[in-house]
């Protein structure tokens, strides 16, 4: 999940005993987000509420599309993500060793949107694990006469690595608990502050060496951000879209490396850019359900049948329909 664990271009060479504080987060890191990854594991169906045009793009071409983070239904989460996680290590500042401040005030003067905006790049798709969500009928399936496609676990199903050729994503629940994302944020910059400290106390000399010291600070918070920082604020939401019960896919990576991927549709007058990324939607047994939307047409049942058959998908799973008494106005 971290965009890199080298030291970016020129970056100082540290001692071989600073090299180990920084191998010592690494390592802490590996099993802290594996053990996040296998506590969200996918276990049961995801929906995704999309309008019929988006179900037939989606079924006949195999893939999704993830939109540019920034032209998202709420703009400023990432930012409410951000602002959490600075609140959260100036409270670790807050009457910690003054090594542990230079290490806190170095991160934050990092940890700042328009400091990344311009050289990360992420990409969204959004799953729910709600199958049946009046606010999501209204804002994302043609006010309720679209569906929701419900994808087997499978489909979400972590791997070591991607096909060739193919980008990596990577899948996570959304936290809306403030508590829950504090504590996420918090448990990551702690234990940087603890290497550090201990760095400090074990090796004073080639901390308080300015050439040395700094750098040490520099790359340890690079790996603090790179990893569990962004990824923490990109699934975590504020409360307010709690009923969304979202599960993400995300691609994250340099511009550079994304460019040749990244398309552009319009949005009325907006240009949103997206990447389509293929998902095995099409191998068997991966559409566990597809709801039809509480406004969509009396025939809606039927002729998603027909479309099926015509686009080449077997069908060989239950279309219901949404039980909310709705109408679209």
């Amino acid at each position: 999940m971290s965009m890199s664990t080298s030291p970016p271009t020129g970056a100082t060479v540290l001692p071989p005993e600073l090299e180990q504080a920084l191998k010592r987060y690494q390592n802490w890191l590996a099993g802290h987000l594996q053990a996040e990854q296998d506590a969200s594991a996918i276990t049961a169906t995801l929906y995704h509420y999309t309008d019929l045009r988006g179900l037939e793009g989606i079924l006949k071409f195999g893939k999704f599309w993830f939109t540019d983070y920034r032209h998202l239904n709420d703009p400023s989460e990432l930012k409410h993500g951000i602002d959490i996680a600075r609140d959260v290590a100036q409270h670790i500042a807050n009457g910690a060793d003054g090594r542990v401040r230079l290490f806190i005030d170095y991160l934050l003067d990092l940890f700042r949107h328009d400091n990344f905006a311009s050289t990360l790049e992420f990409f969204i798709a959004c799953f729910s694990r709600a199958r049946d969500d009046l606010g999501q009928w209204r804002a994302y399936a043609d006010n309720g006469r679209g569906v929701a496609i419900g994808l087997s676990p499978s489909v979400f199903a972590v791997h070591d690595k991607p096909p060739a050729g193919q980008l990596p994503d990577f899948v996570g629940p959304v936290r809306y608990d403030l508590d829950e994302v504090c504590r996420r944020h918090g448990a990551c910059i702690e234990e940087a502050a603890a290497i550090v400290l201990s760095a400090a106390e074990s090796h004073p000399n080639l901390m308080s060496d300015r050439n040395i010291g700094i750098p040490l600070l520099d790359q340890l918070a690079r790996e603090v951000i790179a990893s569990p920082l962004i990824w923490n604020c990109l699934t975590s939401k504020h409360p307010a879209y709690q009923h969304e019960q979202e599960v993400r896919l995300a691609i994250m990576g340099m511009p550079d490396h994304l460019a040749p991927h990244v398309l552009t549709r319009f949005r009325g007058s907006e240009i949103v850019p997206y990447i389509a990324h293929p998902l095995p939607v099409r191998e068997p047994h991966k559409i566990a359900e597809i709801v039809v939307g509480p406004a969509a047409p009396p025939g809606t049942k039927r002729t998603l049948r027909t479309m099926l058959r015509s686009i080449g998908i077997s069908g060989d799973f239950p279309i219901t329909r949404s039980d909310i008494p709705y109408r679209a106005s």
